[in-house]
């Protein structure tokens, strides 16, 4: 169904989304149990996945306030968390919104859905884990791939992107998965492996695709 794909994306697109991809359930195979499409929602056949970019002039924030005369460092740094919550749960927000329409547009056409949270949050019934994978469906969709940080990397905005997902009964044509990693590695970059955050390299198999990705640690 190559039209309705299309005019999802347009129609999602339209709504504020960078990106937009779609992959067919078949390619969730190994997906934790309870937590697969058809998990989810039962004759699920695609899941369309939405992104929204960073804003780097957010992300660059260091300079925030720094010859502030009334900010103390400890008020400029709770200032830059702030900036950061901003945008990321606006970003999110706007993403659910946009996939919530989407879901009814596809009710329209005849094809239950369902729209998801864009992610889990500390201290919620998930603790620090989602209903849904977003960056794995997002890789499976064509936008991206898994780095060694265990984020999906995206072509255009790298790692600086927020995503969401609506899972369908609609058999859409998907998009194909990207053959060459977007992530450099270990020799050519490796940066993300300074951090305390990641320890040895494995291997995921994600989709018949093999990725290197750093394991990843408790950084409290």
């Amino acid at each position: 169904m190559q039209e309705l794909a299309e005019e999802i994306k347009d129609f999602a697109k339209n709504r504020g989304a960078h990106s937009v991809g779609i992959a067919s359930v078949d390619r969730f195979e190994g997906a934790p149990k309870g937590h697969h499409p058809e998990d989810l929602l039962p004759s699920a056949k695609s899941v369309v996945v939405i992104g929204m970019r960073y804003f780097q002039t957010i992300l660059d924030n260091d300079h925030l306030c720094k010859d502030s005369e009334i900010l103390s460092e400890e008020n400029r740094s709770s200032l830059r968390n702030f900036m950061f919550r901003f945008m990321y749960d606006t970003l999110n927000s706007e993403m659910q919104v946009i996939g919530v329409h989407l879901a009814h547009f596809l009710h329209e056409k005849g094809y239950p859905s369902m729209p998801l949270p864009s992610s889990g949050w500390a201290g919620g019934p998930l603790g620090r884990h989602g209903l849904f994978s977003h960056r794995h469906a997002a890789m499976l969709a064509g936008l991206g791939t898994i780095g060694l940080n265990n984020l999906l990397l995206t072509p255009k905005y790298g790692p600086r992107v927020r995503l969401n997902s609506v899972i369908t009964t609609a058999p859409l044509t998907p998009d194909p998965i990207l053959e060459e990693q977007v992530c450099l590695g270990a020799k050519k970059c490796g940066r993300c492996l300074k951090t305390p955050c990641f320890g040895e390299i494995e291997e995921w198999n994600v989709g018949g695709k093999k990725m290197p990705v750093a394991k990843l640690l408790s950084c409290n």
